[in-house]
């Protein structure tokens, strides 16, 4: 078939592109300004990226024929990363396949301000045949400094921003030595920011440098997720990908730099007057963010390239703030545990506190800090991607429709979604609320298994027409068609198993750093949950899942984005910068791989312990 040009509507935006006849969808999409959520990688494993074509269905390839089933492939369902366009076709994309909801806000101390980077107004005085000095020398004198620190580029143009500015200048210092000079008195004008790469997320904090406020946040997707919902999948990459690492490194730079200037502009600031950058991410994020090769992380022992905090020059990574702008990469724990989790332990500040609190952060990965000013304890699980949705058949991030909260009420199962929308999938908080209720009603047996429509008794019997077969066991039905936004959405029996093993590593690693430390549950002075899963996560359900210990909900804390509110931190104080360095120097780490008691506990962990309706 020869190629020619083809039209492409997208609803519900209504946009209209013209592709070539047999381009992959993908770049119809990238086109339009779409970027599909690959958590398989684009490989058409995990079904995530699902979009229906009302006119034009193209032919189905042999990988939508296996994950796709015979009614949703005869309504038009294709897969995103595996279809292509034939011709003129209007196509609807679910918001499941390219928006979230993204957590920004979060909870953090209050700390003196001390910024590394400062200004100072000064006169110089002008070279004459009594003053003969050099330009630094008297620049320097008029600053009241000893030491500089400036690049060539700078010192090149030094004698010729001095005579421009006709000597009237601010010096811009970075922890006390001078990196540059301004023309006139800019001392008003001193802001840095903050950034929070999430393995799905990048949170991304403008802060006044004079004050210490907040001036403006902005977020988006981790373009990376193009590669793989997962680190492993970019570390995959890396290793079999020619040109892999630049290509991550670019695609997450590019992004903040787009931010940058969203927050810039928005704020009617000039970028060249943001001066510093503080960074937390999980350690293959700051990896890649600084283009340094991850693939260790993949293989035993898991050992990183680097732990300590970097700073760097910003030019170096081609970030576009000021010329002498600075980046501070926060300290990581470990190949699992990041300067996310240093940023979480800086931000909720347990680490100077007598009281034991246990942080517990899911995201894609679970990372879990256990202790107290005497002693931390911190190790990692592989939690997260259930609970994103990944692996989930309905799952979908925190997305208008996605059903966020279930509960029982009156016999029956309720529901709410994000926005108010018609039923798209499920989002974590919502699939483990859902669990609770339906091992309560019976339906869900403490072993994890749905029961048959026949075996239900008591109040709830009557939900057993929304137990049907499917291809393993059996699926509930959450949302109707009529109530959903196109299928029902389900908990499927595979659904079920595997946020049985996401909390049931949570819990067992929990138990692994309180048996280390010899503390019990009643021992917990506080539990914080930090993360976009735990920010919206129901206390309740995550005890009476087990996948926390059971204490008090007046213990139970949610805090947000505490690794985003960690770097800011950092980014106005010296002193929380040095504290988080020590932090990371003090904490103990655990690997639960070579723990003798850890398998056994991960299995025990896997029950529920919930009271049903009927017994």
């Amino acid at each position: 078939m020869s190629a020619s040009t083809i039209k492409i509507q997208f609803l519900p935006s209504g946009k209209v592109i013209n592709s070539k006849q047999g381009a992959a969808f993908g770049e119809a999409l990238e086109a339009a300004g779409v970027k599909l959520r690959l958590p398989c990688g684009g490989k058409g494993l995990c079904g995530k990226c699902k979009v229906i074509f009302e006119q034009g269905a193209p032919p189905v390839t042999p990988t939508e024929d296996g994950r796709l089933t015979e009614t949703e492939l005869t309504q038009g369902y294709r897969l995103g990363c595996q279809t292509s366009v034939w011709e003129d076709s209007l196509v609807y994309i679910p918001d499941s396949v390219q928006g979230a909801k993204i957590l920004t806000v979060g909870t953090a101390r209050q700390v003196p301000l001390k910024p590394a980077i400062t200004k100072k107004h000064a006169l110089v005085s002008k070279p004459s045949t009594d003053d003969l000095r050099s330009d630094l020398a008297r620049l320097m004198d008029a600053l009241g400094v000893e030491e500089a620190d400036m690049e060539l580029s700078v010192m090149q143009r030094l004698g010729k921003d001095l005579r421009a500015a006709d000597f009237d200048i601010t010096g811009v210092f970075y922890g006390g030595r001078l990196i540059g000079i301004e023309a006139g008195d800019t001392t008003s004008e001193c802001y840095g920011i903050a950034l929070d790469i999430g393995t799905t997320t990048l949170a991304v904090y403008l802060l006044d440098l004079a004050t210490g406020t907040q001036i403006s946040v902005a977020a988006a997707m981790n373009p990376q997720h193009e590669i793989g919902d997962d680190v492993i999948s970019r570390i995959n990459h890396v290793m079999q990908e020619h040109g892999g690492l630049k290509k991550l490194q670019r695609m997450v730079i590019s992004e903040f730099g787009r931010l940058i200037k969203v927050l810039s502009h928005g704020a009617g600031i000039s970028s060249d007057r943001i001066y510093e950058v503080t960074v937390a991410g999980n350690t293959c994020m700051t990896h890649l963010f600084l283009g340094i090769d991850p693939t260790n992380l993949a293989v035993a022992p898991y050992v990183p390239v680097i732990n300590d905090s970097v700073s760097l020059k910003a030019h170096e990574l081609g970030i576009g703030i000021s010329d002498f702008g600075r980046v501070h990469v926060l300290p990581s724990i470990a190949g699992y545990v990041g300067a996310d989790t240093v940023g979480v332990i800086l931000a909720t500040d347990f680490y100077e506190q007598e009281k034991l609190t246990l942080a517990v952060d899911i995201g894609t990965n679970g990372e879990i800090v256990l202790g107290s000013d005497r002693r931390m304890l911190a190790c990692s699980t592989a939690a997260g991607p259930a609970f994103e949705g990944a692996h989930i058949k309905h799952g979908m991030r925190a997305a208008p429709g996605a059903i966020d909260a279930v509960w029982l009420e009156n016999g029956d199962i309720r529901y709410s979604t994000i926005a108010g929308e018609k039923a798209r999938g499920i989002c974590g908080s919502g699939l483990l609320d859902a669990i609770i209720c339906l091992i309560k009603a019976g339906i869900v047996e403490a072993s994890g298994r749905i029961v048959d429509a026949d075996e239900l008794q008591g109040e709830y019997a009557h939900l057993g027409r929304r137990i049907q077969p499917a291809e393993r066991g059996y699926e509930f039905v959450l949302a109707s068609a009529d109530e959903s936004a196109g299928e029902p959405v389900v908990i499927s029996q595979r659904d079920v198993r595997e946020v049985q093993l996401a909390k049931g590593a949570i819990a067992a690693g929990i138990q692994t750093l309180m048996e280390r430390l010899d503390v019990r549950p009643d021992d917990l002075d506080r539990i914080v949950l930090a993360g976009a899963f735990g920010n919206y996560l129901s206390k309740e359900s995550a005890i009476q899942a087990g996948m926390i210990p059971d204490v008090p909900l007046s213990k139970v804390h949610s805090v947000g984005n505490a690794a985003g509110e960690g770097a800011k931190l950092a980014l106005i104080s010296t002193d929380a910068r040095r504290d988080a360095d020590e932090i990371a120097e003090r904490i103990e780490y655990v690997e639960l791989t070579t723990d003798p008691g850890f398998q056994e506990r991960f299995a025990d962990a896997l029950m529920f312990g919930v009271e049903t309706a009927v017994s």
